[in-house]
């Protein structure tokens, strides 16, 4: 679908990408790096402690003093212990902005290294001078402020690791590996420890519309090697489900397989609850069918331990333990927010969250576009990207109220191609999209203006799939295009 002033959008968005991609700016910021600021900041302690002398000196150093100071603390939640502050009061000037702050942090912290930081008051992130930051959202200047600092997303490079010679419809991250399903019916494994394939299993001649995987506790299989189950579903309506053994002498094995049944058209998503004791699929057929993970895991460990020289195995079909019949429209994604409620989003023009255990709907919303994928960012905001390629977050704390999902603010116009991917990052304030535009973009949902930063593809190509990796503190988004798989590390 084409929009009005479709030229014009463009060349804003174009712009603005420019101006923001690649954009290094914090880290100059810091490293032409002085101290005037932080001779500005006192500590509480240090100020009571002052000389009368002293405070004589400071008046003859004229206005610079007389500048309004505000009394502040500072709070994280970054994990890594270098970069903690102890529980103390500093009283700094009003019209300290982040490059002030960061220089600040730095110093307490006693880092070297070329880093800046983020400051969020009441969770709203710093763009300006503290003043009018507090002017525009009403905070009384004479509390003790509690400011926020966390390490921005910033690129350090990015790197191929493979040529694929065909196309990634989902990308799915699971401790350090890669699982891909491709058009081609393949599934491809990639370690990210060392960016190297392990496995490619062929698993059907015809394209994977939807595919997922879930790790399983040994336990289950009496503390027999590590074992991953993969779920893969097809354009005629096959399910297929396999139990894959990872053996690190031996690679990725696949053991054993059996079918999920009752569907007759297209797959389009496959979900695990969050404890991965239930399935949910959807597509084309007008119907959400919920599988027992945890009967179709004994009969993937009964079936695995048969005999399976026989070449005439049984086609092993389980059926769901419940149907969901809803209205006409095709389901384009499915999501859960614990293990009971889920969303489902469609070509049908409406947002839904159901209640799996009745199976009923709890609360709706009619969005009047095309949404082609969905991703859950925490347990009150969810994201979609609609047919006209707008991104929308959407607030759910307002059905406690009543049986409605309102609209956030926040609204994204920065892709002006068809959205592949919307992936939610762990910390639960980011997220990715990727588009056959060929750009990636990253965004805080904190802010409602532009995304925190860009990646450009190679000549333009389609970005197919995108989702984020994580090695310890640090972030990483791996993407498909239609030639390369690329590793990009923040």
């Amino acid at each position: 679908m084409i929009r009005t002033n479709n030229i014009d959008k463009k060349k804003k968005r174009i712009n603005q990408l420019d101006k923001m991609k690649n954009n290094d700016s914090y880290d100059d910021e810091l490293t032409n790096y002085t101290s005037e600021s932080d001779d500005e900041m006192v500590s509480s302690n240090d100020k009571r402690a002052s000389s009368d002398g002293e405070r004589d000196s400071s008046n003859d150093e004229g206005d610079s003093k007389s500048e309004k100071q505000i009394q502040i603390y500072f709070t994280t939640n970054i994990k890594n212990g270098k970069y903690k502050i102890e529980n103390t009061t500093y009283t700094i000037p009003v019209s300290f902005k982040r490059i002030d702050l960061s220089r600040m942090v730095k110093k307490l912290l006693d880092i070297k290294e070329n880093i800046s930081f983020d400051f969020l008051i009441n969770q709203k992130i710093i763009r300006s001078s503290i003043e009018d930051f507090l002017k525009e959202n009403n905070i009384l200047s004479e509390q003790v402020l509690e400011i926020e600092y966390t390490i921005p997303i910033r690129k350090r490079e990015s790197t191929h690791i493979d040529k694929i010679s065909e196309w990634i419809s989902k990308m799915i991250t699971s401790e350090n590996t890669l699982h891909c399903s491709s058009f081609e019916g393949n599934i491809l494994y990639y370690d990210l420890r060392n960016m190297n394939k392990i496995y490619e299993n062929r698993v059907s001649d015809s394209p994977i519309f939807a595919y997922n995987v879930c790790k399983i506790n040994n336990s289950i299989l009496n503390d027999e090697p590590p074992y991953h189950e993969s779920v893969v579903g097809l354009s005629n309506g096959t399910i297929r489900v396999f139990l894959n053994e990872e053996d690190i002498d031996k690679g990725i094995r696949t053991k054993n397989d059996l079918y999920l049944g009752y569907h007759d058209d297209m797959i389009k998503s496959l979900e695990f609850n969050k404890d991965h004791s239930l399935i949910i699929s959807g597509g084309c057929d007008n119907k959400i069918n919920i599988y027992d993970n945890k009967y179709i895991i004994e009969q993937l460990k009964i079936y695995k331990n048969q005999n399976t020289s026989n070449k005439r195995k049984i086609k092993n079909v389980i059926a769901p333990k419940k149907c969901i019949h809803k209205e006409p429209g095709i389901i384009t994604a499915l999501s859960f927010f614990d293990n009971s409620k889920f969303l489902s989003t469609g070509l049908e023009k409406n947002i839904k969250i159901y209640d799996i255990i009745t199976g009923n709907i709890c609360t709706s919303f009619a969005y009047n576009k095309s949404v082609v994928c969905c991703d859950i960012l925490n347990k009150n905001l969810f994201v979609t990207a609609d047919e006209q390629s707008i991104i929308k977050l959407f607030d759910i704390r307002c059905v406690q109220e009543k049986s409605v999902i309102s609209l956030n603010e926040n609204k994204y116009y920065f892709h002006d191609k068809i959205i592949t991917s919307l992936r939610a990052n762990r910390n639960r304030i980011h997220f990715l999209s990727s588009s056959h535009d060929g750009y990636i973009n990253i965004y805080d949902v904190r802010l409602n203006k532009l995304p925190v930063y860009t990646i450009e593809n190679e000549d333009k190509r389609k970005i197919l799939s995108c989702t984020w990796f994580y090695k310890e503190d640090n972030n990483f988004v791996v993407s498909a295009d239609e030639i390369n798989l690329t590793v990009h590390r923040f």
